[in-house]
């Protein structure tokens, strides 16, 4: 049976799927757009170009592309001599800005899970790469370690993806001489109400289950807690921790050295951990009528571990709680 084929915009037939640029296509719509992406997806060819634009499709696997030899191959290669690849993308940008002296952004977008996060933290490796001989590499590290710090504090597991940023991001990174300086995070659109609630088959916050995982009995009794499934806000947490609880280990001592890199002290991690265990506490406070429609806390075990983290007294904290002032 013949193969299938398009025509290139030199009129030569190519056959469907091994079109590495699709804008070079004679006809291009939707329909051919998407029947060229999924033969080449077929064929784990992931990355697509149309034109300047790097589609990527998340294999949902490992693809052995993005080893060291990959990086190498495209270190300040044109675009068209090899085949498309976020690598690529990166190259292209940082050459583009040395070669021409002008600042340059990559926009990355998609559906929730996508492969966003994933792309971001391999686009900026490779920019990293491609700097010259270095001699910060302290600061070059915190730029890329930095990402285990925001995926603990800002991913969560949703319906959609297992490890979905549930803020936007924008980051800059300064270069001198085609070195990096310094980096700049900018987060915005935090879903907050994700620590209060979650929607049925949804997680909290990933670095909830990091501390229930990765803190010792004694820390965990020093935060005064007890098991994820006592508190209100991990409602999803004991299933999490039951089929994960190994890799969430893992991910809570990633966070610790990514920490560590960036500057945390041992004080100020401790006081991240008690800040977060607050938070839980907090969240298992019940409140109940009082005399003359005031109200009260119903458990006093809970509102004196939160006030003990806090490091006041258990009747202050319910006075802040359960009054207020009209100024």
């Amino acid at each position: 049976m013949a193969r299938q084929s398009s025509s290139s915009a030199l009129g030569v037939a190519v056959a469907d799927g091994e079109t590495d640029d699709l804008a070079t296509l004679t006809n291009l719509n939707e329909s051919i757009m998407l029947k060229q992406l999924r033969k080449r997806y077929e064929r784990d060819m992931i990355y697509t170009y149309v034109g300047d634009i790097l589609v990527a499709i998340n294999p949902f696997k490992q693809l052995k592309i993005y080893d060291r030899e990959h990086v190498m191959r495209y270190k300040r290669t044109k675009k068209s001599q090899l085949p498309p690849h976020v690598y690529a993308m990166a190259d292209a940008a940082y050459s583009t800005m040395i070669d021409s002296a002008h600042n340059q952004c990559c926009v990355i977008s998609g559906e929730s899970g996508a492969g966003k996060t994933e792309s971001t933290k391999l686009l900026i490796n490779q920019i990293i790469e491609l700097c010259p001989t270095r001699t910060t590499i302290g600061l070059e590290q915190k730029v890329i370690q930095v990402n285990p710090l925001l995926e603990a504090f800002g991913n969560a597991q949703t319906v959609m993806n297992d490890n979905s940023s549930r803020f936007g991001k924008y980051i800059q990174l300064k270069f001198k001489a085609g070195q990096v300086l310094g980096a700049k995070i900018n987060e915005y659109l935090l879903e907050k109400s994700r620590v209060v609630g979650q929607s049925k088959g949804e997680e909290n916050f990933h670095v909830f289950y990091y501390m229930f995982a990765g803190l010792s009995k004694e820390e965990l009794q020093e935060y005064r807690l007890k098991d994820a499934d006592q508190y209100r806000y991990l409602s999803q947490g004991e299933s999490c921790l039951t089929r994960r609880r190994k890799e969430c280990k893992e991910f809570y001592h990633d966070l610790l050295n990514a920490m560590d890199l960036v500057g945390f002290t041992e004080d100020n991690q401790n006081n991240v951990f008690q800040v977060m265990a607050i938070v839980l506490h907090m969240g298992n406070v019940e409140f109940v009528e009082g005399p003359n429609d005031s109200s009260r806390v119903k458990n006093a075990d809970c509102l004196q571990d939160t006030a003990g983290l806090l490091g006041i007294q258990a009747k202050v904290l319910e006075s802040f709680l359960t009054t207020h002032e009209t100024m």
